[in-house]
């Protein structure tokens, strides 16, 4: 029998990420787990401007409330509202829901090492192929950015900043927000739910359009059949993170519309290029290419899901 349809927890789910909604002692509904989801990034936005206006005030630059280039102070603004956004979800899974926050996805026994490194791995590998194909096939122009030695500093605090962004991201859609949508409406559902929520979160990004729209839901489902295959979400964390650190930070390109300064090279679409191919102003995540990439990967998320939710579902339930 397939579980994962499996409603107000009355059957075992098949995979142990939905599972972490069990262990609540009061738990949230579906609408409200929803609202929840986008209060905290509300409240995330709220601490970032509060920190875009004093990154204003030491730096004396304003063009950082007005621009998609991001230099470093923009980034480190950026990460005090996710850091904002998760810090509410920290607050409400222990106090209304009575629950540990681990139980949106963390459990120790998911083998995290293991996890995070397949997922920086297929990251910086995916990432390398459709940056390295675009640059062979003069879609994108690479150089190198000039920086000098600090840069592997700057390049460390920004993967760290990144760390934080993706991990937000994945605890609120693919963690939290599956959990509870699953819990009333079933998987069907939950998948739906957090594919049209972390697409709503970059809808408003420059370049964005069909292709980019495309790309972002598949994204959306293949982090999430990656999570349930998992049974957590170590992997897609690191994948998320290191998928765009690399872009951005690393071989200099948009990320989801926005350029990033602090880079160690600097890659940008060639005079003449397809945006098809390169994305455009959106980055590489717009192009063709990338969607020929992520529906291999989900064509591979959902396998590896499929093959092990029969197992999963003989596993017992965490107390």
């Amino acid at each position: 029998m397939d579980t994962s349809e499996a409603v107000d927890g009355a059957t075992r789910p098949a995979s142990p990420l939905l599972r972490g909604i069990l262990r609540a002692r009061r738990p949230t509904g579906a609408v409200v787990g929803i609202l929840v989801v986008l209060g905290c990034f509300v409240l995330g936005q709220i601490v970032s401007a509060i920190a875009f206006a004093m990154a204003v005030v030491f730096t004396g630059d304003l063009s950082v409330l007005t621009s998609m280039r991001l230099g470093l102070a923009s980034q480190v603004a950026l990460t005090c509202g996710f850091i904002g956004s998760v810090l509410g979800l920290v607050l409400w899974l222990p106090l209304k829901e009575g629950r540990p926050f681990g139980s949106v996805g963390f459990l120790p026994s998911r083998s995290p090492v293991r996890s995070a490194s397949l997922g920086a791995g297929v990251a910086l590998l995916a990432i390398s192929v459709l940056v390295l194909g675009n640059v062979a096939a003069d879609q994108l122009v690479f150089e190198s950015s000039g920086a000098g030695y600090a840069i592997v500093g700057v390049l460390a605090l920004t993967l760290l900043g990144f760390v934080v962004q993706a991990s937000t991201e994945e605890i609120l859609t693919r963690g939290y927000l599956m959990q509870v949508t699953w819990r009333k409406w079933g998987l069907t559902a939950a998948l739906v739910s957090q594919a049209v929520v972390f697409t709503l979160l970059h809808g408003l990004n420059t370049g964005f359009g069909p292709l980019p729209l495309l790309n972002l839901v598949l994204i959306s489902f293949v982090l999430a059949y990656w999570a349930l295959a998992e049974g957590g979400l170590w992997g897609v964390c690191a994948f998320h993170t290191v998928w765009n650190w690399c872009q951005g930070n690393v071989y200099g390109v948009e990320v989801s519309g926005m350029n990033l300064t602090a880079t160690l090279a600097d890659t940008r679409p060639a005079e003449g290029g397809s945006a098809l191919l390169n994305g455009g102003a959106f980055g590489i995540e717009g192009g063709l290419p990338t969607t020929a990439v992520l529906l291999c990967l989900l064509v591979i998320a959902v396998l590896a899901y499929r093959r092990r939710r029969s197992g999963f579902a003989a596993e017992p339930t965490p107390a």
